[in-house]
């Protein structure tokens, strides 16, 4: 099985999947269950439609035409991973920060 499409999320992966069996492509979305164990954090990536390796090149040009289609402000753009990474550190500073303050509070009482 080969990697057709990665996803930001589970309904889009099911989305372009239902877009290939209508044209008689089975496959299967892999990595959907990962994001709940991410939780708010964007797991860009893990979701993926897989196809038979036979039905790759059919696969790729059905995806190609549907996303030539799309709107301009329908595609999302995916997330780099410095862009990724300068939240995740944000977050942790902040949280960080909380820690501290609560520490700081309980040893001072």
């Amino acid at each position: 099985m080969k990697s057709v499409y990665e996803a930001s999320s589970g309904l889009d992966a099911h989305m372009v999947l239902n877009l290939l069996e209508q044209r008689g492509i089975s496959g299967r979305v892999e990595g959907e269950y990962l994001q709940g164990g991410i939780g708010e954090l964007s797991a860009m990536g893990f979701v993926r439609v897989l196809v038979d390796d036979d039905d790759y090149v059919l696969s790729m040009q059905i995806i190609r035409e549907w996303e030539a289609i799309q709107p301009p402000g329908e595609k999302p753009e995916p997330e780099t991973s410095a862009s990724m990474a300068l939240r995740t550190f944000v977050a942790g500073v902040f949280v960080g920060a909380l820690i501290m303050y609560w520490l700081l509070k309980v040893l001072a009482a």
